[in-house]
């Protein structure tokens, strides 16, 4: 909804974000929070006063509450301006990346990506 191509957190350096005027960060709850990778990611953003901020994530069945809280305070504590978050379930396991991926299979499902599409293009419209 957003009309962007998605890049991998590997692939950007938090001081690109200055170079940007929404920071959109997706990540799975891990252990009803925001995996490491993301945290590390957040906690080494610069202070970019005044950029918005959105967060989507994939979840078991709970946990995004959390993580909204979590990268919220993180992001506003750079300056940024949250605009909101978006959650769906996601193909997942029942521990962490212990075993196979048997529960919400064929999730994120169809009206789950079209809500995802409807949250990008609400954040798309509260730019301008």
């Amino acid at each position: 909804g957003l009309g962007v191509q998605a890049r991998k957190l590997a692939d950007v350096s938090p001081a690109e974000a200055k170079d940007y005027d929404l920071i959109c960060i997706g990540t799975p709850v891990q252990g009803g929070a925001p995996a490491r990778k993301v945290l590390a990611f957040v906690s080494q953003l610069p202070p970019v006063r005044g950029k918005k901020a959105a967060v989507f994530c994939t979840m078991h069945l709970f946990g995004d509450k959390k993580v909204f809280q979590l990268l919220k305070a993180d992001m506003e504590a750079r300056g940024m301006i949250f605009l909101g978050g978006f959650s769906a379930l996601g193909w997942s396991r029942l521990i962490a990346n212990f075993g196979p991926r048997i529960f919400n299979r064929g999730r994120p499902n169809k009206d789950e990506l079209a809500r995802a599409y409807d949250f990008g293009r609400n954040i798309l419209a509260r730019m301008t």
